[in-house]
């Protein structure tokens, strides 16, 4: 048997826990950090609700124009297009179309529509009815 004295072990026992405390913080921290990246929405415009029975999630990215919609896990294709007010008018507003309503584009977050991406991906899960996205609904817009 080796010699050890009551304070070899009162010290080996406070490092024991400091390690096993020091690894738990660290590991609560990064699960929290990591949970707190993916929960928190970047805009607050961003949704993820149920619709008739599918899951539609939509991201907002109005500065860059790529906004992001999916149905059921499937990334709808999304534009954001400037359209204009009446047709001899100058001025425009700002919308946006999918793959799935290209002949209805939903005005974006102006005004009274603050909830254009949600209306869109509703009009799309309205349109689709029972099917699904395809793999070829996520085609990239050009404006």
């Amino acid at each position: 048997m080796t010699n050890m004295t009551r304070r070899d072990v009162l010290r080996y026992t406070a490092t024991a826990a400091l390690v096993t405390a020091t690894a738990a913080g660290y590991a609560n921290l990064t699960a929290s950090g990591a949970a707190a990246d993916q929960g928190a929405p970047t805009d607050p415009r961003d949704f993820e609700e149920d619709y008739r029975g599918k899951k539609i999630k939509g991201e907002h990215d109005k500065a860059n124009g790529k906004h992001k919609v999916h149905i059921n896990g499937r990334k709808l294709g999304v534009a954001q297009v400037e359209l204009p007010v009446a047709p001899e008018s100058t001025a425009t507003y700002t919308a946006v179309i999918s793959t799935v309503n290209h002949f209805e584009p939903i005005p974006l977050d102006e005004g009274p529509h603050k909830d254009g991406l949600k209306r869109l991906a509703k009009l799309a899960v309205d349109q689709l009815g029972d099917q699904e996205l395809t793999q070829h609904a996520d085609h990239e817009h050009h404006s």
